[in-house]
């Protein structure tokens, strides 16, 4: 499954950083391959299924944090673009003219610019990278136990483990973050369907869109894309009720009953849309549940969250990936900061003895992480609240199309502050603050100063 080796070892295996990662998809990989480069680590990742799923429509990347953990050329072979350098274009729900884009900065180097692919690839490409024998399938967590040790993961049928340091990325109905809060998972009023297929499949229409177009009416809205590697993809997010809903299940096919409904609903859009519908079979549910986000993304200085496990989006500005990818780097550049094995940089001593003996500073390494993506985060959480604010706006203009536009022109703004957040930048940023808000300055462990 993967073409790299696992890191020499360095020093006794019992004095490595041993760390657990629950959850193999994309965040979980990312985070593996990160962690994996860690000086004197032993990293295992822990996946319930059997094997990798071959689940999900496409995604949006954050290739500027991609390319500092695999060679990116990697990925650019199963990226798509098309015309407009990859920017989303936004159309009118019922006529396709374009109202809005949202393109990348001019600054921005064409092999770091928005590019859309398939979630499989993907996928491949960073389980390719990860060192072999890292993940083990078929392993579900059950419970952990946190002690002064570490953390102890219990396994159906399997025996407990111990480890240092725990990352869950175990997605939206995560059983760590349910440890640590009440609040529960809730569906959301909208499902997303979607399907990938052969390119080849739409090719007898005309005039089909060369580019990441997105049509959208009053909440709901219709994604048609290529996605690279001469595959298409289909993403509807519309409302349902709390009944239709629950007879759905994620990732599950819809059938052809299925696909006649959503023919149907799209019937008085955009002729294109119901072109493209027309040539499909079938096409998967994925019922659009949420939670509240994490305010803070450490617990026990021994567990990390990621992901949807930290902030579960639910879809919410296609950047979810993008999200747990930061999160990965964003922990891998704390632990490396933390890392005291030499004299690679200065950092503060550490308490105990067995930390010494395995070179880290948890409690710094998850205060800098914490640091470093909790503004961010709240920020991205925040931002949901104000689009549905402007959602209503626009929505009461419903009858009067000229006027519908013009809002919608009006509220629509590209957010470049999220779609280009330079994560390696707010770590350095927030590093170069530590005497500010750390609880461990000059050893104490009192905050002194907290912006």
């Amino acid at each position: 499954m993967s073409s790299k080796s696992a890191p020499e070892e360095i020093g006794e295996s019992k004095n490595r950083l041993k760390i657990a990662i629950v959850g193999a998809g994309i965040v979980g990989a990312t985070a593996a391959i990160a962690l994996s480069d860690l000086p004197n680590v032993s990293v295992t990742v822990f996946e319930s299924s059997p094997g990798p799923q071959e689940t999900g429509a496409w995604i949006s990347l954050s290739l500027m944090v991609l390319d500092r953990l695999i060679n990116l050329e990697e990925v650019q072979r199963i990226l798509y673009r098309g015309d407009h350098e990859g920017t989303y274009i936004t159309r009118h729900w019922r006529t396709g003219q374009i109202i809005a884009t949202a393109p990348s900065s001019a600054h921005v180097l064409d092999k770091f610019k928005q590019a859309r692919t398939h979630r499989v690839p993907l996928h491949n490409v960073l389980l390719s990278n990860i060192p072999e024998g890292t993940i083990r399938f078929n392993h579900k967590v059950l419970d952990h136990h946190v002690t002064e040790a570490g953390v102890q993961l219990t396994f159906r049928d399997r025996p407990s483990e111990a480890f240092d340091l725990v990352v869950a990325a175990d997605g939206l109905y995560s059983k760590f973050r349910r440890r640590y809060t009440s609040d529960k998972v809730q569906y959301k009023g909208a499902v997303a369907y979607r399907k990938v297929f052969p390119e080849s499949q739409v090719a007898h229409i005309k005039s089909l869109h060369n580019d990441s177009s997105s049509w959208r009416k009053d909440g709901e809205v219709m994604f048609l894309s290529r996605l690279g590697l001469e595959q298409y993809g289909v993403v509807a997010i519309i409302r349902e009720t709390p009944e239709v809903a629950a007879k759905l299940h994620w990732a599950k096919n819809t059938g052809a009953e299925g696909l006649q409904r959503l023919q149907r609903h799209f019937a008085t859009w955009d002729p294109m849309i119901g072109q493209v519908l027309q040539t499909m079979t079938d096409i998967d549910a994925y019922p659009l549940d949420s939670a509240p986000w994490l305010e803070q993304l450490v617990r026990h200085d021994r567990i990390a969250f990621i992901g949807d496990a930290a902030h579960p989006t639910a879809g919410a500005f296609g950047v979810g990936a993008a999200l747990g990818q930061g999160d990965s780097w964003a922990l891998y550049r704390s632990l490396q900061q933390s890392y005291t094995g030499d004299d690679r940089n200065l950092t503060l001593p550490i308490g105990s003895q067995t930390a010494l003996e395995k070179h880290y500073n948890l409690r710094r390494a998850l205060e800098l992480y914490n640091e470093t993506r909790r503004h961010f985060l709240g920020r991205v959480w925040r931002q949901q609240g104000l689009d549905s604010v402007d959602a209503a706006y626009i929505a009461q203009a419903a009858n009067d199309e000229a006027e519908w536009i013009r809002r919608f022109q009006d509220r629509h703004k590209n957010q470049l502050w999220m779609t280009e957040y330079d994560v390696e930048a707010a770590f350095v940023e927030t590093l170069a603050s530590e005497a500010h808000w750390s609880k461990e300055v000059d050893g104490e462990d009192s905050v002194t100063a907290r912006l």
